[in-house]
């Protein structure tokens, strides 16, 4: 034990030195200031959008607020069951276990030993009990801990360890990122198959009352009193809005089945969920847009390539470090002997170390190159995190400005749709007393079609623009969930 301590406590105490003194090589890595506008774009106060203080909470669950239990039922099954949000998970399992192994390399590494060894020399003899043997021979035996550590006197490990904890938290809001995207996503493709399904129902509508009139305008044939030109006009308007449903079929089943892949389901089994048309979900409460810095901290993002540029600029120190002494210690502590009974004598104890450094001479360009390689990707970095943050920006004033204004269009529109109904009345009015041809009846049925459905249109495309702007705004995660 005396021998152990004799030569373990001076390197031991070395060390400690050495250890102080370690600085990690490289840049630091510093928070970049990016510039953000100071306001949104002014919408009106019909357009429901402000710049109130954001309820973290409420954003994280803004689909509540359309008041659409079908709609929060999907929600929660997606982020349950979606394939691509489990993929993100097993990336922040990898992530984690990288950390773990960057960890570990500060440690020593140390491993256990046993060895047995037999030499036999000579030739065999008459006299030896098994001739196959030797005359003469030895053994040895040995057993113990093999150690190796590398001192980290430059930060090159540290660095390692800098690189993986942000990549960690790269991947944690990669994976919130997906989360904003699926619930968006989600939301969209129901507001999607709603506006669709109300859609249909407009246009089965408007062929049943076609079709009525299709029925007196043959009856009045029969008679003599229309000639058979109207009949023929009239049946090929329905003919026309007809032709309309197999697109607006097509549209809903393909709308249905991404959906189920977005639950995880199989395309098809929400058929019977969804078959039943249901309102579009119109928005209620006064959005908080908030001020356009907050987008830094919400978008998942924007969060991920500030990590990203954060881990590449560790790397930079790990490929600076190359130019630096690498020093590293190997031993071994156990004991050795010539025989079994002297295996645990006072003489068996065996003690070794071997100090080593290494120093680059002959490829240093190659290492600068390596380092020069580091600079360029996290310049790439940087200039994609300041584009993410651009556009990010411009997602938010598009969505505003989309919000408030199909809002606008809404309110056209319902104004036009009135007026081609009221246009209908009279134009069939008067075709039935004789005063007008009955093309003004056909024209003004087009006509009321068309407004009827493209204020539906409008109707979804409001909640749409809602949901972008949801999801611009960085809404659908909680930052104390993952």
């Amino acid at each position: 034990m005396a021998t152990y301590q004799k030569i373990v406590i001076p390197i031991a105490l070395f060390l400690a030195a050495v250890c102080a003194g370690c600085k990690a090589v490289g840049p630091d890595y510093t928070p970049v200031q990016v510039a953000v506008p100071s306001a949104w774009p002014s919408v009106e106060q019909s357009a429901n959008a402000d710049a109130q203080t954001v309820d973290t909470e409420a954003l994280a669950q803004w689909w509540t607020t359309l008041q659409d239990p079908v709609l929060s039922s999907l929600v929660e099954r997606a982020v349950s069951n979606n394939r691509d949000l489990k993929i993100a998970l097993t990336r922040i399992r990898q992530s984690r276990a990288v950390l773990g192994v960057a960890e570990k390399q500060l440690d020593p590494s140390v491993s256990g030993s046993a060895l047995y060894r037999r030499s036999q020399s000579g030739t065999p003899t008459a006299e030896d009990s098994d001739p196959a043997l030797f005359s003469t021979g030895s053994d040895f035996y040995d057993a113990g801990f093999d150690a190796s550590w590398e001192i980290d006197l430059f930060g090159k490990k540290h660095r390692s360890i800098e690189a993986a904890v942000a990549e960690l938290e790269a991947s944690e809001e990669g994976y919130r990122s997906v989360l904003v995207s699926l619930v968006s996503e989600t939301a969209s493709n129901y507001v999607r198959l709603r506006t669709l399904q109300k859609q249909l129902e407009i246009v089965r509508r408007n062929l049943e009352l076609q079709e009525k009139v299709q029925a007196v305008l043959e009856d009045q044939a029969a008679v003599g009193l229309i000639g058979s030109l109207k009949v023929r006009q009239s049946a090929y308007n329905i003919e026309n809005t007809r032709s309309r449903i197999p697109g607006y079929r097509v549209s809903i089943e393909e709308t249905m089945n991404t959906l189920a892949i977005l639950l995880g389901m199989l395309p098809g089994e929400l058929h019977e969920e969804l078959a039943t048309p249901g309102p579009i979900p119109v928005p209620g409460a006064e959005i908080a847009v908030g001020i356009p810095a907050d987008i830094l901290r919400r978008r998942p993002d924007i969060r991920k390539a500030e990590r990203v540029l954060a881990a590449q600029t560790a790397r930079i120190g790990v490929a600076t470090a190359d130019l630096y002494p690498a020093f590293s210690l190997s031993g071994f502590l156990g004991m050795t002997a010539a025989s079994s009974d002297a295996f645990f004598s006072d003489n068996s104890p065996a003690v070794s170390i071997a100090p080593f450094i290494s120093v680059p001479l002959f490829n240093r360009d190659k290492i600068r190159d390596q380092i020069e390689t580091q600079n360029a990707i996290q310049e790439r970095n940087l200039i994609e995190y300041e584009n993410t943050v651009l556009d990010a920006i411009k997602e938010v004033r598009d969505a505003i400005v989309a919000y408030g204004e199909e809002q606008k269009r809404y309110r056209i529109l319902e104004m036009g749709a009135t007026q081609a109904r009221s246009a209908l009345n009279i134009a069939d009015e008067q075709f039935r007393s004789g005063l007008v041809d009955f093309l003004n009846v056909l024209d003004a049925q087009r006509s009321l079609l068309s407004f009827e459905e493209t204020q539906v249109s409008s109707r979804g495309a409001i909640t749409q623009d809602l949901i972008k702007l949801y999801k611009a705004l960085g809404g659908g995660w909680n930052p104390e969930k993952i």
